[in-house]
């Protein structure tokens, strides 16, 4: 059996790719790379065997965090890791983002209750003003144990997730900004630290079911790319792919989020997007 030069790792719910992902498979060979998909947690898979390690659909990695920055850590020593395992160690708590800030990044303000700690959610929106407010896990990906909550109405929900989380789980508290709605939250998908496309992304706490087909193409304004390449630049080393997410709150554009680990990069939404992975693929393996 051949070994595939490149092994895209994914977790056991989504083992032969998303949708999305499937053409790197065609886009690689055509660059004379071969390629599969693995489960990153599947102890048969000789990680070992192959030149490079490419992280895709580990949507999983999140309950497991601490035994995946092992199995990066572990499969590093012996193949090259994209991205690599310090990067994704910091990458993979939402606390990135106060360093960021602390760097000169415009970021959704932001509690952040310590594990142990409790909050009255009520009054906290009270003494910020905030109309609305989003609570979720400093530790999370997706959307998943995300709750938004409004002053005035019903809290319970927002208040229990609160209760559910802090004794043993820091939280994030900020402010729902209702420009993810109007003008959108937009994804700015970079290759090796170069922009390859934008995408205006599905609204993710409109309370329906993620859908593809409310992904649209966007041509992202200069401001919004200068930001992303601060973000980048903060980081030093241009990382194989990062999804920048960012809103225009007003006139400041803000950083929603950096994601370096398993983002949906949206390849079926520009035209050569694809090909253009593929290629920064290879030149990392042909370094």
């Amino acid at each position: 059996m051949t070994t595939p030069d490149v092994l895209l790792a994914t977790d056991a719910e989504w083992a032969t790719l998303i949708e999305d992902d499937v053409p790197i498979l065609e886009a690689m060979r055509a660059h004379g790379l071969t390629g599969e998909p693995a489960v990153w947690d599947d102890p048969d898979v000789d990680w070992g065997s192959a030149r490079a390690v490419v992280l895709r659909s580990v949507f999983d990695y999140v309950p497991k965090r601490e035994r995946f920055l092992d199995w990066i850590d572990r499969t590093s020593r012996t193949t090259p890791v994209h991205n690599p395992p310090a990067l994704v160690r910091w990458n993979s708590h939402k606390g990135y983002l106060r360093e960021l800030e602390a760097a000169g990044i415009p970021i959704i303000p932001t509690v952040w209750p310590a594990a142990g700690s409790t909050v009255d959610l009520a009054q906290l929106l009270d003494e910020r003003s905030w109309v609305a407010a989003v609570v979720k896990p400093a530790v999370g990906n997706g959307g998943r144990e995300a709750v938004r909550v409004r002053c005035g109405e019903d809290l319970s929900a927002g208040q229990a997730l609160v209760d559910e989380l802090l004794p043993t789980r820091e939280v994030m508290i900020q402010p729902y900004i209702t420009a993810t709605e109007d003008r959108g939250e937009h994804a700015l998908i970079h290759f090796d630290g170069r922009f390859s496309h934008g995408v205006r992304k599905d609204q993710m706490l409109a309370g329906r079911a993620f859908s593809m087909e409310r992904v649209l193409p966007t041509v992202p304004s200069e401001a919004e790319l200068a930001l992303a390449q601060r973000v980048l630049a903060h980081i030093g080393e241009p990382p194989l792919y990062a999804r920048v997410d960012v809103v225009t709150d007003g006139d400041v554009v803000r950083l929603m989020e950096l994601e370096v680990i398993e983002p949906v990069l949206f390849l079926s939404k520009s035209a050569g997007a694809v090909d253009r992975f593929a290629l920064a693929i290879r030149d990392r393996i042909q370094g």
